[in-house]
């Protein structure tokens, strides 16, 4: 529960943040050319700041979320041993080939 509230709360101070680089954007503010560029930035920095800290709260803790780069670890790891036994008969093959 507690992490749908800051989910929610992330996304209104997200939300905000866009609105407010868009009203700078459109609106006659006097310190319009200083704030803009911060405000843009923003837009960038503040979803992947957001990010690197659910990265890190998953590090700590040991537990999965949407930032964990491991999430499909097992498919992942079926993939790879795959596509070593694919890469290990080609390079077993070719050097049969140039046996011959």
């Amino acid at each position: 529960m507690i992490k749908r509230i800051l989910a929610i709360i992330g996304l209104i101070v997200i939300l905000g943040w866009v609105i407010a680089t868009l009203a700078l954007a459109i609106l006659p503010i006097p310190m319009k050319s200083v704030l803009f560029p911060i405000f843009a930035a923003g837009c960038v920095l503040l979803p992947i700041i957001l990010w690197l800290l659910l990265w890190m709260i998953s590090v700590v803790t040991g537990k999965k979320n949407i930032a964990t780069f491991e999430v499909n670890k097992e498919k992942d790891e079926e993939t790879l041993s795959k596509a070593t036994k694919d890469e290990a008969e080609e390079v077993l093959s070719e050097e049969l080939d140039n046996d011959k």
